[in-house]
């Protein structure tokens, strides 16, 4: 398990808003996936006047040694920091998910990392380092429910998360080391945690910033 650093931290650090190019229907992603065959069918949204992405998801979970969800994704290279603001639309149960994830592929049991919300306000990072393997996770305080901002930036085998709720400060919450490689697979992934119901979440202010390597890397 790799250790993670958690770091009680206020930030108002904010990345300019370059973005990747948009392409299709889907705005900076391609494509728009079931992960390990859900029995309901997730969908994906997008609305090019607001940049709003509205995305259905079922499925068991995101957890154990095989997940369950909806992911709309892009494959990407080398360093970049990726934001979102989540909004859960409809009630369920209460660790239904939204996340922003890093997965090195579609399969159901892909090593992965993630920023999630779950449906009852829970911050935390999960992670599956191979193929197949049990998912890590590290959990903080529940903070109720809410419009939460969120963001993942790699750097190297870096991965540094933060949160803001309802339009507070961003406070980052640690950061941890990860080997899934280059490219990966860069996204929003949403689950209803059951099989019978489906979980929809809003996702704004959506952007993905491609990083310089540090100068010594170049």
């Amino acid at each position: 398990m790799h250790e993670f650093l958690v770091a009680c931290l206020f930030s108002a650090a904010a990345f300019a808003q370059s973005g990747v190019s948009p392409s299709g229907n889907l705005g900076i992603f391609t494509n728009s996936d079931d992960v390990g065959a859900p029995p309901i069918h997730g969908s994906a949204e997008y609305d090019p006047s607001t940049k709003q992405y509205k995305i259905t998801g079922s499925g068991t979970d995101i957890w154990g040694k095989a997940d369950q969800f909806h992911y709309v994704w892009r494959q990407l290279s080398g360093d970049f920091a990726v934001t979102a603001t989540a909004q859960f639309l409809t009630e369920g149960i209460e660790h239904r998910k939204a996340v922003i994830m890093l997965r090195q592929s579609p399969d159901a049991d892909s090593p992965f990392v993630h920023l999630v919300i779950h449906g009852n306000g829970m911050p935390g990072v999960q992670f599956r380092n191979a193929k197949g393997d049990n998912t890590n996770t590290v959990d903080m305080p529940v903070d109720g429910p809410g419009i939460w901002k969120m963001k993942l930036v790699r750097q190297g085998t870096t991965i540094t998360v933060w949160i803001a709720k309802d339009s507070g400060p961003m406070r980052e919450l640690g950061h941890t080391q990860n080997q899934l490689g280059s490219p990966v697979l860069v996204g929003l992934g949403v689950s209803s945690h059951t099989q019978t119901a489906t979980n929809t979440v809003l996702f704004s202010d959506v952007n993905i910033e491609q990083l310089a390597p540090p100068a010594g890397n170049r």
